[in-house]
């Protein structure tokens, strides 16, 4: 752990949690163990177990509250009955009782003494009843709680509630009473909310209050209200006499704060507010909540806060635990997270679909960490499309704002996310209107991704919306020269395009508008967590029925599987290597994206997925789930967090010697300007420097460009770096930077002398061959099998290309070699897939084939290995695809195909075959391994199969023409 976590730590664990209720006289925890039974066949209200005399003829278990069900029942889902007994102090009675419940997931009925309460609708919100007529003052009384989870795994139906037709978090189940439950007593005539306005331009905070009259007749209070600053000095104050009619009273106010300090992510200063309502002196009720002077919106399309300009840098979190599932584990752990986020550049934690506990909440308000406001109205298709949809939506958007709107920290509400179905499209407008009337003070983003319609953005106290393109876009772990360039080409206008060289280039987005201000709101790569480290820790605290713990063993042990399959656990004997090469991936991939969506003016600020990765993204985070930062991960991303930074970029990444390369160094700066020295060298695979250059300069704000100019690469041959260090100019260092790249001279080129056949129906192939003066003669049956063939492009579609690929396997099973320098088969689905181990024999035209997303990652590690082989002499072997293989990098791969695996992937299945339970809680799916280069015996002959992207890059990049020339020679050793 750090320093800086470390003092965190220490400084927070000795301070109290925030004030938010009744003063302790007034209110009573029923947190701790209560009974519970499951009623997994739903006959507890025909039987009456609600009744005590019911209840305890059943056996019951002992559960703690607040916990989720699952830390006890494993995988439960469905109804349970939780009962406690209770003693009432004499003191309340002739007072207003409540039972307050934090949250309770899904649906909930009360009873007390046998009574009937009340319910209510929603896992992730607070709801309260009053229940003073009910109570036996001075004696023991009983509440009995009746739950129904969300309906995930099964095929239940409870109370009208199908599988996955509620809202739900992801992470777990999290069913029954999940967080805090009290009792609280306040007068007949009370607070029944009070929500708080900063304005820093008037340096006030508006009290918007409703005093509730309980009783029929009219009464008179005096209400007093105190602001009191960090030291506990009152610095505003207000006292009226109220007359309080029947039902609810609305009152408005204004306190100025003198000498005000404005709440900010390096001054997180707090204010507390106490309210009381007195009758003669006597308290009757109170309310107490800590706040901050902030302001957050968009002027002159930027982010602003408090009226200054913020670069936004916000790492998405999904909040799962590896014991506590939905809350944190502790305190402890709670703040760590935040802090490390902090540390590593974050100044904004995007809480996804489900609203953060409050304890979270108050960290985040005294850290000084901005934080979306999380609903879960919905999770990427669920819940599913029901007539209830629209209530359920409705019902989520309406509580969450209600209940944290005075949170400082949450400066903007994100309603949807990726919306699909047209009816929650139809509910965008809709929903905003609502959210605007619950809280006029913060931004509202309709619907992260734009999916729908377009994003948009309300900004405060506005009632129509900004047009705002909201971005997801996740690149895998290659960001080659393309992928760089669509960062940069993202939201900008044709003319922009044209004038940056980026003509054509295609950008990121769904209904994006070009040149309008823009946000990367997810982007990032994965890698898998150090599993052997993490079930140490499982093994010592963790629980052994809840999920977490489950996926985490059984993923490890995927991973030794499927290394041992594929051959690769020759290259990594301890699998812990391969994980810790992965972070390495990640590191780099998240850094570069990062970098190039710096270098877009048009980009307002990003969100990286993701802080913790759990369930079935596991492998996003930067963090592992028990708060453990990933080596490179956490280093590099935090390295492209920093406030000031230096891109390189060197065009192409694979050079040609003779033809040279351009170099590029820019700085991106979010400080006031100021002078720099600018120190550029570039150093061999001896680390010798081989070429520099220094020099004076401006290093200003925004964006700006060091050093562009043709670099002269005649004489070089093998692997470089090119080093950036920029200090200020007293000596100190401002930022550092470097990126690699290789140089292939003519004679590491060298044209194969050997004659081959060639099986060329689109025609590229022969093209190059010509170019390059190689020989070659037409594949026909009566070749002699000591000519081995090369196939070029593959088209399954193109019947005279598969005509020629049959001939060509026949030519091998009588004894011949051949190269097949693409692959094509049968695509597998995208879900509800069976992966099984495919036969040589479906070779070369049914070979099950990943695509883009599965080979190349996005949020998972998909990682590919490439071994010690002829195949890539003279290039990097024995590690993961990166650096020289960014281009060739396949886009499809062969899942589970029998053969020798020279290259090939080892990923999970991120959409495990659960039917319509993917993308939940129970983790990923199976580990898999596929191959991106094979060899296969067929016959008495040899098939090499590629999914290498050769033919696309032949003299674009000197790795494909490599590669190119290594197949032919090794097929010619072959054939001989």
């Amino acid at each position: 752990m750090t320093k800086f976590v470390t003092n965190i730590l220490t400084l927070l664990l000795l301070m109290p949690t925030v004030a938010c209720a009744q003063s302790d006289k007034n209110t009573l925890s029923l947190n701790g163990t209560w009974n519970i039974v499951f009623d997994d066949l739903n006959e507890g209200i025909e039987k009456k177990w609600y009744l005590d005399k019911e209840f305890t003829k059943l056996q019951s278990k002992e559960i703690e509250v607040p916990s989720c069900w699952e830390e006890t029942e494993e995988n439960y889902e469905g109804v349970g009955f939780y009962t406690r007994k209770f003693d009432i102090p004499a003191s309340w009675e002739g007072k207003i009782v409540e039972i307050d419940f934090d949250a309770v997931n899904y649906y909930s009925e009360v009873w007390v003494n046998d009574q009937v309460v009340g319910f209510h609708e929603g896992g992730y919100t607070p709801f309260s009843f009053r229940i003073d007529k009910l109570l036996k003052f001075g004696e023991e009384n009983s509440i009995m709680v009746r739950v129904v989870s969300p309906i995930i795994l099964t095929d239940k139906r409870i109370d009208g509630m199908g599988r996955q037709e509620v809202p739900m978090w992801r992470g777990a189940i999290t069913g029954g009473i999940w967080q805090g439950v009290q009792l609280s007593a306040k007068g007949h005539t009370h607070l029944a909310d009070v929500f708080i306005e900063p304005h820093i331009a008037s340096d006030e905070a508006v009290l918007n209050m409703i005093l509730n009259n309980t009783d029929a007749t009219k009464s008179t209070k005096e209400l007093l209200v105190n602001i009191v600053d960090a030291k506990g000095k009152v610095v505003a104050s207000n006292q009226e006499s109220i007359e309080a009619y029947p039902g609810k009273n609305e009152l408005t106010w204004s306190l100025k704060i003198e000498d005000v300090n404005h709440w900010s992510m390096d001054n997180p200063y707090l204010y507390k507010v106490l309210v009381e309502v007195m009758d003669k002196q006597v308290v009757e009720d109170q309310w107490s909540h800590q706040f901050g002077m902030r302001e957050f919106s968009v002027e002159n399309d930027v982010f602003i806060l408090n009226g200054k300009p913020l670069y936004l840098k916000a790492a998405f979190f999904e909040g799962l635990y590896p014991v506590k599932l939905a809350y944190p584990d502790s305190r402890e752990m709670a703040i760590k997270e935040i802090s490390l986020a902090k540390e590593a550049g974050f100044n904004m934690i995007r809480p996804w679909r489900k609203p953060a506990p409050p304890m979270w909440l108050d960290l985040c308000d005294s850290l000084g960490v901005l934080t979306v406001g999380s609903l879960v109205t919905e999770c990427m298709l669920r819940p599913i499309s029901t007539p209830r949809l629209s209530h359920v939506v409705e019902n989520e958007v309406r509580e969450t704002i209600l209940n944290n709107r005075n949170r400082t920290c949450i400066v903007q509400w994100e309603l949807f996310n990726e919306i699909n179905r047209p009816i929650l499209a139809q509910m965008l407008n809709s929903m905003s209107v609502l959210a605007r009337e619950l809280d006029p003070t913060r931004m509202i983003l309709d619907e992260s991704g734009g999916w729908g319609e377009g994003a948009n953005i309300y900004l405060p106290y506005e009632r129509t919306p900004k047009k705002f393109n909201d971005i997801h876009h996740y690149s895998g772990s290659q960001v080659c020269e393309e992928e760089f360039d669509g960062y940069l080409a993202t939201a900008k206008t044709k003319e922009e395009k044209k004038a940056l060289g980026l003509a054509g280039t295609k950008s990121y987005g769904k209904h994006v508008v070009p040149g309008m201000m823009t946000y990367l709101s997810e982007v990032g790569y994965g890698s898998t967590p150090d599993l052997i480290a993490n079930n140490k820790a499982f093994e010592k605290e963790g629980n052994p029925i809840v999920a977490p713990t489950v996926y985490h063993r059984e993923l490890n042990e995927g991973y030794i599987n499927a290394l041992k399959k594929a051959g690769f656990d020759k290259i990594y004997p301890n699998v812990r290597d391969l994980y810790m090469e992965e972070q390495k991936m990640h590191g780099m991939a998240n850094k570069r994206m990062l970098e190039a969506t710096r270098l877009n003016s048009t980009v307002k600020g990003y969100c990286v997925h993701a802080l913790v990765g759990g369930d079935w993204v596991i492998g996003a985070g930067l963090l592992d789930l028990w708060r453990n930062p990933k080596t490179l991960v956490y280093d590099l991303t935090k390295a492209a967090n920093q406030p000031q930074i230096a891109p390189i970029r060197i065009l192409p990444r694979n050079v040609y010697a003779e033809k040279g390369a351009q170099l590029q160094v820019f700085g991106v700066s979010e400080l006031s300007d100021e002078m720099a020295s600018v120190e550029v060298q570039i150093l061999d695979a001896s680390k010798k420097v081989v070429w520099t250059e220094s020099f004076n300069t401006k290093f200003a704000t925004g964006i700006s460009s060091f050093i562009d100019l043709k670099l002269d690469t005649k004489g070089f041959s093998g692997s470089y770096t090119v080093h950036v260090s920029i200090s200020d100019i007293n000596g100190k260092l401002i930022t550092s930077n470097k990126q690699p790249f290789d140089v292939f001279s003519a004679e590491e080129l060298k044209k194969p002398e050997y004659k081959v056949a060639v099986v060329d129906t689109e025609g590229s192939l022969k093209a190059f061959l010509d170019a390059m003066g190689i020989r070659y003669v037409d594949f026909s049956q009566s070749l002699s099998v000591d000519i081995p063939v090369i196939v070029g492009k593959a088209n399954k579609k193109n019947k005279i290309y598969t005509k020629k690929a049959e001939d060509v396997k026949a030519f091998v099973k009588k004894g011949g070699y051949a190269v097949f320098l693409e692959t094509t088969g049968n695509r597998v689905p995208g879900f509800n897939r069976v992966l099984e181990e495919v036969s040589v024999e479906s070779l070369p035209l049914k070979a099950e084939m990943f695509a883009k997303w599965a080979t190349r990652g996005g949020w998972a590690a998909k990682t590919h290995i490439v071994t010690e082989h002829p195949v890539f002499e003279g290039l990097p072997t024995n590690m993961i695809m990166h650096g020289v293989y960014e281009n060739i990098h396949p886009v499809e791969a062969m899942c589970k195909q029998e053969g020798t695996y020279i290259a090939g992937m080892i990923g999970y299945d991120h959409f495990p075959n659960h039917d319509d339970m993917r993308r939940h809680y129970n983790g990923p799916g199976e580990v898999w391994w596929a191959a991106d280069v094979l060899e296969a015996n067929i016959g008495e002959g040899q098939m090499l199969m590629s999914t290498l992207r050769i033919i696309d890059f032949l003299d674009k990049d000197p790795v494909a023409e490599k590669l190119l020339y290594n197949m032919m020679n090794y097929a010619h050793s072959k054939a001989q």
